[in-house]
C-alpha cells in the first residue's frame, strides 16, 4: 500500500486528535507536555465536521464563535467528528494560531507572534529569520507532544473508558 493509501485509511484518528484538542480547550486550562511545556489551546473561528471515515453523511462547516459551537455541537451528537479546525496555542506565553486538518495533520496558515523588526543589516535579518523558525520549529514541537499526549491517552486503556469515552460524556454534556 502506497503512502497516500495508508493515510486515507487512518484518518479516523485525525479527526478523534482534532476533536480531543476541542474537548482539551474546553475542559482543561493547559496542558502539559511530557518535556515540562505548558500549553493553553484556544478553539478559533473555524471548525468542520463530518461523518467518521467510512459512513455516508453530509459535512458540517461552522465559523464565528457561541452559535456555532451549539451547531457543531450538535453535529458531535450526531456522531460526526471534527475534520478541520481554526486553533490557537498558547506557549510560554506566546500565541500561535494555524488550522489544521484531520487527513494529514498539517498546519496550514500559521500565524506566529510578533518579532521585533529588523533594523535592515543582513546579520539583523539573519536573526529574525533564525528567530521566526525557532518560533516555527517550538509550534511543530507543541503540535507533536499534543499528538504524543493524545496517542498515549488513547493507546493507554480500553475504548470503552479512555478518551473515547470522555469525548462521548463531553460532547453528550457539555454546554456551548
Amino acid at each position: 500500500m502506497d503512502v497516500y493509501g495508508l493515510l486515507r485509511e487512518k484518518v479516523f484518528l485525525g479527526q478523534e486528535f482534532l476533536t480531543w484538542l476541542w474537548c482539551m480547550s474546553e475542559e482543561e486550562n493547559a496542558l502539559s507536555l511530557s518535556d515540562g511545556t505548558l500549553v493553553e489551546l484556544s478553539l478559533g473561528d473555524r471548525l468542520s465536521l463530518c461523518p467518521v471515515m467510512g459512513q455516508e453523511g453530509s459535512r458540517v462547516q461552522v465559523r464565528g464563535r457561541e452559535v456555532a459551537l451549539a451547531e457543531a455541537r450538535q453535529a458531535l451528537r450526531r456522531g460526526k467528528l471534527v475534520d478541520g479546525l481554526h486553533l490557537g496555542l498558547l506557549i510560554d506565553g506566546e500565541e500561535f494560531w494555524a488550522t489544521l486538518d484531520a487527513a494529514s495533520l498539517t498546519p496550514k496558515g500559521l500565524r506566529l507572534p510578533p518579532s521585533a523588526p529588523a533594523d535592515g543589516e543582513r546579520n539583523a535579518l539573519d536573526a529574525l529569520h533564525l528567530e521566526r523558525l525557532a518560533l516555527v520549529q517550538g509550534f511543530l514541537r507543541a503540535l507533536d507532544g499534543l499528538f504524543a499526549q493524545f496517542l498515549r491517552e488513547r493507546c493507554a486503556t480500553l475504548p470503552s473508558e479512555g478518551v473515547i469515552a470522555r469525548l462521548h460524556a463531553w460532547a453528550g454534556g457539555g454546554a456551548a
